[in-house]
């Protein structure tokens, strides 16, 4: 079990480089993969950066920014009249979503330890993971802290997920932890693999759905110490699950980084079928009225009619470029697909008509 171990520990030194590029004088500005959010109209986003830009899908023109100087990997999440953001300079921000204001931000001075997983709203509470190992749960109105866990590794760098009122956190040395959403302490149980976990965790009814730098995707029933499953069964995939699995009527559908979007039975681990992009999956798939949507990172955009029966190797029912790459997560709302592309520009997709509907520069006014 040395490879998976020794893996991990490249993984944890090279990360830092890949995420951040050094800053001052002569040095290239900090960068940031920052997906998409959309609510009632508007499109939000990170840039590299370091701002958050608010479109307007009607118009396609800026509505507003706001600079953060400091790079940007968490995709902005809303909240009523509030998105919140983090960075990787360790705070968390709300602005208002009317104009950027800046209503609060936490820590008020200092650092919580950089941001790189996405906040989770939740009973009032915005809850962060933290590279400096723990999780912080703010009170979304005023940006108080209600609690700040124990350290549970030395980096989180995944996003917490919350189901009913438990927290579920997993992390880059293999260990799912559960955590109270009201008082954040430790519950009786946790979950500990041979090797590391590279993507944020997904619950499905009890079972709790991740990828893992071993190349497998594992589901883990809450409560148990032995997995479920592993996927694929004996021989690894061509690379990591870096993005959280979907999970939807009782499959899982995984996008992988060696290409492959793979569609898997929830409760038996059993490949229903798959397909070959040919480029890395690096973002979720997102699910519009039973049209499965995943892009590669050559920012093309495939799309699959769950209504028909696929076959083992599955043909999209339609597949669109936009022309540029593509790192960050996606969404999408009413048969529109919300794209941030590599080059600094907001790619809208129309799924239904199969094309690139409107484009619109993220260039900082």
């Amino acid at each position: 079990m040395k490879q998976p171990k020794t893996l991990l520990l490249v993984v944890i030194a090279l990360l830092p480089l890949i995420l951040v590029s050094c800053l001052p004088t002569g040095a290239s500005v900090s960068t940031g993969w920052a997906g998409t959010a959309f609510r009632d109209g508007t499109i939000y986003v990170g840039t590299k950066d370091g701002s958050v830009v608010a479109v307007n899908s009607s118009s396609h023109s800026q509505q507003w920014d706001y600079a953060f100087n400091a790079a940007i990997y968490t995709t902005p999440v809303v909240d009523g009249d509030l998105v919140y953001v983090g960075t990787y300079s360790g705070q968390l921000y709300a602005l208002t979503t009317a104009r950027g204001v800046e209503r609060w931000v936490y820590p008020r001075t200092g650092s919580m330890g950089a941001v790189v997983g996405d906040p989770v709203i939740g009973n009032e509470t915005v809850y962060v993971a933290s590279s400096d190992g723990s999780v912080y749960a703010l009170d979304t109105t005023y940006g108080d802290l209600k609690w700040k866990s124990e350290s549970l590794a030395d980096k989180l760098w995944t996003s917490p997920v919350i189901a009913g009122d438990t927290l579920y956190v997993s992390t880059f040395d293999g260990h799912i932890y559960a955590l109270s959403v009201e008082i954040g302490e430790l519950l009786d149980w946790s979950f500990k693999s041979d090797a590391g976990f590279a993507s944020s965790p997904v619950v499905y009814e009890d079972t709790v759905f991740l990828g893992s730098f071993d190349r497998h995707l594992y589901a883990v029933t809450v409560g148990s110490n032995v997995s479920a499953w592993r996927f694929p069964r004996e021989k690894p995939a061509g690379n990591w699950f870096w993005a959280s699995p979907l999970v939807s009527n009782g499959t899982v559908y995984a996008g992988c980084l060696d290409g492959k979007l793979y569609a898997i039975e929830a409760k038996t681990g059993e490949e229903l079928w798959e397909f070959d992009a040919g480029n890395a999956i690096v973002a979720s798939p997102v699910l519009m009225n039973n049209l499965l949507v995943v892009t590669d990172e050559s920012g093309t955009v495939h799309v699959f009619d769950l209504n028909t029966e696929l076959e083992e190797q599955a043909v999209p029912l339609k597949s669109v470029s936009i022309g540029a790459q593509v790192k960050s997560s996606f969404c999408g709302q009413d048969g529109l697909v919300y794209i941030r592309g590599g080059d600094e520009s907001i790619y809208v997709v129309d799924i239904d008509r199969g094309e690139l509907s409107w484009t619109a520069s993220l260039s900082i006014k």
